[in-house]
């Protein structure tokens, strides 16, 4: 049951992996169909993502079951081998009584043979000593019944010890089935947290990737409508396609889109006139550079760092004509 639900969970999410993430790729040119589909399989991906945690929910009571199984098992380990340790008394003990009942009826046999055979007391009988006779009828009398005693001691002694084997034998067993147990149940729990796990990574990246090129395709689109609007990033030296509003009136205000716009009043200098020290800070040894690239990124981190967006830098420049 464990291994069908791990394999279940699993199965599931590396089944929407083979969801096509660019069937539309002879359709390069038709962003919006692309990102409507990109959107209908990120879409399906979480779906497949709620059903993959509903699964995994399964899972987990399943292997909270085995965890109580594993308990279960490893008390009955422990009982086997407290049987086991009363077993190997028991059959410690008997041995002792075994041992000792037969020495006792060792040396109850010589006595007997040293109080003589039954030709001496026929001639006692015929002697006609009654005081000897009796004496000697009353120590074989004794002996007979501590024999029978001893016996009897020695036929229970056998039998505990017949059942402490036995015992100790079954002890043994349960031990061996329940560490075969405890060992099936580990196997199943590390294979079922293994494939939930791997379940779970692979779903994420795809949910991921798909994320990523839903944002590529959103951005495209973006800069599509721009330029149908008429909103071409245009009148400068640089390519300013990829920036946004608030980034490209910024822009065109300080430097008309020249990386070599200079200020003679001040050490303002390119894209974003930023002054010396800040130009330093953000490129460093390139700070007198006129590369577009590092340029803007250079402006960008201008703005993020003392207005934290764009738009606020473009309010700011609203209110102060500066920035």
């Amino acid at each position: 049951m464990l291994r069908w639900l791990a394999a279940a969970a699993a199965g599931l999410a590396v089944a929407s992996l083979l969801l096509p993430l660019h069937a539309t790729a002879q359709q390069a040119t038709d962003v919006p169909a692309q990102l409507k589909q990109v959107r209908a399989v990120l879409a399906d991906a979480k779906a497949d993502a709620k059903k993959l945690l509903a699964a995994l929910d399964r899972a987990n009571q399943a292997l909270d079951q085995a965890e109580n199984e594993l308990a279960d098992a490893d008390q009955l380990r422990l009982d086997a081998h407290a049987r086991g340790v009363r077993a190997s008394a028991a059959l410690a003990d008997a041995t002792e009584r075994v041992d000792r009942l037969r020495r006792i009826l060792g040396d109850r046999a010589r006595g007997i043979y040293i109080a003589g055979d039954p030709a001496g007391l026929a001639a006692l009988v015929q002697s006609g000593k009654a005081d000897q006779l009796l004496g000697q009828v009353a120590i074989l009398d004794h002996l007979a019944k501590e024999s029978s005693n001893s016996l009897a001691d020695l036929v229970v002694a056998q039998q505990d010890y017949a059942l402490a084997r036995t015992a100790f034998r079954e002890a043994e067993l349960d031990g061996r089935r329940a560490a075969a147990v405890i060992s099936r149940k580990i196997d199943q729990a590390v294979e079922l947290r293994d494939l939930r796990v791997q379940a779970k990574d692979a779903l994420d990246d795809k949910i991921r990737r798909l994320e990523g090129e839903a944002g590529v395709l959103r951005v495209t689109l973006q800069q599509r409508l721009q330029r149908q609007a008429g909103q071409v990033r245009a009148g400068g030296k640089c390519d300013l396609s990829g920036t946004s509003d608030a980034e490209y009136f910024i822009i065109m205000k300080e430097s008309g889109g020249d990386p070599t716009a200079d200020n003679p009043r001040s050490t303002a200098f390119g894209l974003g006139q930023l002054l010396l020290d800040g130009r330093r800070h953000y490129l460093g040894a390139n700070y007198d550079t006129i590369d577009c690239g590092l340029q803007l990124q250079a402006f960008r981190g201008y703005v993020r760092d003392r207005y934290g967006t764009a738009e606020n830098a473009r309010s700011f420049w609203l209110s102060h004509g500066w920035y």
